[in-house]
């Protein structure tokens, strides 16, 4: 198999991975290998859009991330399978979002910056994780590690996910479908956002979902910004004071951090800079994740293939 990695800083571990096919980064790419590629490993749509035309032979994109929504599927020729990268880097993700429902509850954020000013707020009362209910919207990768992490501190779990389907869930005291998301809404005290962005999912958490959950109720996002309405969840904020909102994904990329509303300037939401799936190793494995799953598609057992239909209009 010809194989082009647009991704290679890890390159040597990907190589070696794939021992036996012949794998390349771009800079060893001549036009006959690129008309000849069969698997592609893709980070950036723009470099993959500007090669596509040249890979007439192209059978598989492997993409570097677990999301694929920058991709643009109506420019992906139809017999191409396209795989995400999902799981690659949930521990570290889940990891996260437990640092951002221990930073809601403790006050932790409010706590460092009263001490920078020379204020001691000792006396302020925390919450307990224990006994909380926590509901999972979406029951991947990430939902699976965070349980596990979230079980010894003996909370009640929640989820739901499009199948309604879930192996690691047998504890949980709800499983349902979205079709059932607003009875999870209503009755987590913390919610984590853990879903793919796609047609289904844009705009899924607008106000009407944000006025069914409590009024204390922690919101973390950890998987992409456009999957809670900007404006809806600015003024669920504002007008709701014991509301919080962690977030590690945003509406808004490039240079500086500019949203179209002043998330900074409000005292209930602990800001993260989309910075959950990058740890120490990270890119190593990604990288390993992506080699193993191309040598599954090479054996014809692919993993996490995406369904064109969850991306186009």
């Amino acid at each position: 198999m010809k194989i082009l990695a647009l991704q290679c800083r890890e390159f040597e571990v990907f190589k070696r991975y794939l021992e036996g096919h012949d794998v390349r980064c771009p800079n060893d790419a001549d036009d006959d290998f690129l008309e000849e590629v069969d698997i592609v490993l893709a980070h950036s749509w723009k470099k993959l859009e500007k090669l596509l035309p040249k890979m007439k032979k192209l059978k598989m994109i492997q993409v570097f991330s677990a999301g694929v929504d920058h991709f643009d599927f109506s420019k992906i020729p139809e017999n191409v399978v396209v795989c995400s990268n999902a799981g690659s880097n949930s521990w570290g993700v889940a990891e996260h979002a437990l640092a951002l429902i221990f930073a809601a509850l403790k006050h932790t954020v409010y706590r460092h910056n009263e001490m920078l000013r020379g204020n001691f707020p000792q006396m302020l009362p925390s919450k307990l994780l224990r006994g909380k209910n926590v509901g999972l919207i979406g029951l991947g990768n990430i939902a699976r590690d965070l349980s596990s992490m979230l079980r010894c501190f003996h909370v009640n779990l929640l989820g739901v996910s499009r199948s309604g389907r879930c192996s690691f869930c047998k504890d949980f005291i709800f499983v349902g479908k979205m079709d059932q998301l607003d009875f999870l809404l209503a009755n987590s005290d913390i919610i984590v956002l853990a879903l793919p962005l796609t047609r289904e999912t844009m705009g899924l958490i607008d106000g009407k979902k944000l006025k069914m959950m409590k009024e204390d109720a922690i919101l973390v996002n950890v998987s992409r910004g456009r999957i809670i309405v900007e404006k809806d969840l600015y003024e669920h904020l504002k007008n709701h004071p014991n509301f919080t909102a962690a977030i590690d994904a945003w509406w808004h990329y490039g240079e500086g951090f500019r949203q179209n509303y002043p998330f900074e300037k409000l005292p209930n939401v602990i800001l993260s800079p989309h910075c959950a799936g990058s740890y120490e190793g990270f890119w190593k494995d990604l990288t390993i994740s992506a080699a193993e799953n191309i040598k599954k598609f090479i054996a014809g057992t692919p993993k996490n293939v995406v369904r064109r239909e969850d991306y186009l209009d």
